[in-house]
């Protein structure tokens, strides 16, 4: 499912054991040019297929009605993220030129502290998100024609280091995550505010996603870390998601310090994956908040 990118298991344990630093998988084979001869056309999106990413991941991201979530994708919110993000996306298209796939990679911020990127360097961070193929497409090649594709381009443009965050039950055995941990998450906000004001201190996301049963907006914030609990900061930061958001679902990590007499509960597990780069001494350890 997943392209060819990522350090061996061994690799991984083996930097953790003699202390390295963070570093690029040199030593994996560069991405080439791929023959791509599945049943649909694989291309770099545009502005002209941002309606179609959104149809595909409304009707298809977050499917099942098992889950708590239901996608809500807007077109402003795609557009956006071109200039934001610096998304690149990919997508897939049947001979009709219906979407039929999507996934994209985001600029992001390095999970650990690093001496990659800087003044005159390209920054090799990305964030692999938004990766859905329409049901009738899957178990035919697409998804991983389109993870191929994304490695390409983004190498070649200077985006050589991906993270995967994967939701739910980690992947098999031989893709060892880097860091696992829950998200918590609990009702936050008020009827009275309809858009969080600037100054509250506040780090907020939206998901793009609304819960299923009360159609409220998840929001990732950006909790509390360190290893000392400060009661009363904790406390403000609490105060502040209910005094400064509208009503909403917020989502922190296990890495963060909450009050849990505020209702906050267990939700689902969350894996960090590495593609073309080796965590070393930061193997399970907590990555930068912006990327989790």
């Amino acid at each position: 499912m997943f392209w060819k990118g990522k350090a061996s298991i061994s690799t991984q344990v083996l930097a953790f054991i003699k202390n390295r630093e963070l570093a690029l998988a040199s030593n994996l084979p560069q991405p080439e040019l791929l023959n791509l001869g599945g049943p649909c056309k694989i291309g770099v999106g545009s502005i002209k297929d941002i309606a179609g990413i959104v149809k595909l991941l409304n009707s298809h991201y977050d499917e099942s009605n098992t889950t708590k979530s239901k996608t809500d994708m807007t077109e402003q919110w795609i557009r956006a993220s071109f200039l934001i993000y610096q998304a690149i996306w990919i997508v897939a298209k049947d001979p009709l030129g219906t979407i039929r796939g999507c996934v994209t990679s985001f600029k992001c911020a390095a999970p650990y502290p690093n001496a990659l990127g800087g003044c005159s360097i390209a920054d090799p961070w990305g964030l692999v998100d938004w990766f859905c193929v329409h049901p009738l497409w899957r178990e035919k090649g697409v998804g991983s024609e389109m993870l191929e594709a994304l490695d390409l381009i983004t190498f070649r443009i200077g985006r050589k280091a991906h993270i995967f965050l994967k939701e739910g039950y980690p992947l098999p055995l031989f893709q060892i995550p880097i860091y696992s941990t829950f998200l918590y998450c609990r009702q936050a906000g008020s009827p009275l505010i309809k858009r969080m004001r600037e100054g509250t201190g506040l780090g907020v996301m939206p998901y793009q996603c609304n819960d299923r049963e009360t159609g409220l907006p998840l929001v990732k914030v950006e909790g509390i870390r360190g290893y000392q609990k400060d009661s009363e900061q904790i406390k403000l930061w609490e105060d502040a998601l209910d005094r400064e958001l509208p009503l909403c679902w917020v989502f922190v990590t296990g890495a963060d310090h909450i009050d849990e007499k505020r209702g906050w509960v267990r939700d689902s597990m969350v894996s960090v994956y590495a593609f073309r780069w080796i965590a070393g001494k930061w193997l399970g350890g907590v990555p930068d908040s912006r990327v989790l």
